[in-house]
């Protein structure tokens, strides 16, 4: 396995960060009844956008503890480098914007650099499943016209 860039490491330490912070906060609400902060400053300004969809602060633990987990899974998946890393980057990232504050800035990072790596990566070198079987269909066509004796 090689060494992950600064890149990818960054990307990593910043979902795992944040997975972390909503799997704690999403806990901390089911367990004590509180968002950390809650009872003291009062809730960010995530809680301002999500009243105004409609939703009530109090319901967001369990999609918070859902995001974190994916935030921390998605860490996973770039350190390991599956090839579409980066866009599962930016479609997490792009859910979380609503968080207000520490997960818009997060998102924001995260998509600035995901969108870096898939352009300084390039176009891929592999054929997509549908060209491979498009492609493996027609020279099977034509294996079996040689076979039959029609060419």
């Amino acid at each position: 396995m090689q060494k992950p860039s600064l890149t990818t490491s960054a990307i990593s330490l910043l979902s795992f960060v944040l997975g972390a912070w909503l799997v704690f906060d999403g806990t901390r609400k089911l367990v004590t009844g509180y968002y950390t902060g809650e009872q003291t400053i009062g809730l960010g300004p995530w809680a301002t956008v999500v009243t105004a969809i409609g939703l009530r602060p109090s319901d967001m633990a369990f999609p918070f503890l859902f995001l974190g987990a994916l935030w921390m899974v998605n860490g996973v998946i770039v350190l390991l480098g599956s090839s579409a890393r980066y866009e599962r980057t930016i479609a997490i990232s792009i859910v979380t914007l609503f968080y207000a504050i520490p997960g818009t800035i997060v998102a924001i990072i995260s998509i600035s650099l995901s969108l870096r790596e898939r352009r300084l990566a390039g176009p891929s070198k592999k054929q997509p499943a549908s060209s491979r079987l498009m492609s493996e269909g027609s020279e099977n066509q034509t294996d079996c016209r040689i076979n039959n004796g029609m060419i």
